[in-house]
């Protein structure tokens, strides 16, 4: 992945949409006060980074910042708007961080992952507050019927149907999960099954577990943070070799940022026990499937768990 030249940055900030609620205009503690500061929150086009974004920014708003918000194409980009000062802060991965910035092989526990990323990061003035245990990782998933009627509850299971009764199931998966060094054939190895390529197909993510539940693949290989799962009556199996390295969710912010700006971290800081799997799978299905409004349900999960004041 390359840094995007600084050109294409400029132009992918004039077309990056802007989710602020309120235009970016700080919620000030009284008409006449003084913002904290100005912070600009950058996102991924992905649900699950709009949502990170807007509970950041309704908590940082709240202790008076002004506060914009910008949504960028990748991780590349929203990468590089942050070396490039542009973004003061975003919600990183720590997988992601490791392959395509620090260009270093994934770690598989969680913990080292995580103190790995962000010691090679502060070299570089970026730091990582506190980690969530929201892990937005790749996932096997089957239609929970199918995965009953079989007995098929870990991926250990799949692998041993595969090679002892059912050699021609079909797989389906991003094409990006066909050539990562964390993909398919570090799969099949740990699993110890084999899958010609006839019996693999890539489609878009959008559409994995769909293909499943209509049982045009018997298996996909896809997000575990897809709230899909849950409307299509899917289940993961549970990895109990950890083929799939973590991809935690955590605040990364610059170091110049926080310095000025030292209550960002604490605020950040309490949030971060809250984003869950769960929790966030609750938030995403309700704005993916639901259809519900995304800073409403911000608004009103930080509420519910006494961040915000009603």
């Amino acid at each position: 992945m390359k840094k995007l030249p600084l050109a294409a940055l400029a132009l992918l900030l004039l077309l990056s949409a802007c989710r602020g609620e309120d235009g970016g205009s700080a919620v000030r503690p009284t008409d006449s006060a003084l913002p904290a500061g100005e912070i600009t929150i950058g996102s991924k086009s992905l649900t699950e980074q709009y949502l990170l974004m807007k509970m950041s920014a309704l908590l940082l708003k709240d202790q008076g910042f002004r506060v914009n918000e910008m949504v960028f194409l990748d991780s590349p980009a929203v990468r590089s708007a942050m070396e490039a000062g542009v973004a003061d802060l975003y919600w990183e991965y720590t997988t992601t961080a490791r392959i395509y910035y620090h260009k270093q092989s994934p770690l598989y526990e969680p913990e080292e992952a995580y103190r790995e990323v962000a010691k090679t990061d502060a070299d570089r003035g970026i730091v990582w507050l506190s980690k969530s245990t929201f892990n937005s990782s790749w996932a096997l998933l089957m239609r929970k019927d199918i995965s009953e009627q079989l007995h098929i509850y870990r991926i250990s299971d799949l692998s041993k149907y595969i090679r002892t009764r059912n050699t021609k199931m079909k797989f389906a998966t991003n094409g990006e999960y066909l050539t990562r060094e964390d993909g398919l054939d570090r799969l099949k190895k740990i699993y110890d099954f084999e899958l010609p390529a006839e019996q693999v197909v890539a489609i878009e993510s959008d559409l994995l577990s769909q293909t499943v539940k209509d049982g045009r693949a018997d298996v996909a290989v896809g997000m575990a943070s897809d709230p899909r799962i849950k409307k299509n009556d899917l289940v993961l199996l549970e990895d109990d070799r950890k083929v799939f390295p973590p991809y935690d969710a955590a605040p990364v912010i610059l170091e110049d940022t926080l310095r000025r700006y030292p209550e960002i971290g604490e605020t950040l800081n309490r949030l971060a026990p809250f984003i869950t799997n769960e929790n966030m799978l609750d938030l995403m299905y309700q704005v993916d499937i639901l259809q519900k409004d995304i800073t409403k349900t911000s608004r009103d999960f930080l509420v519910k768990h006494k961040l915000l004041e009603p």
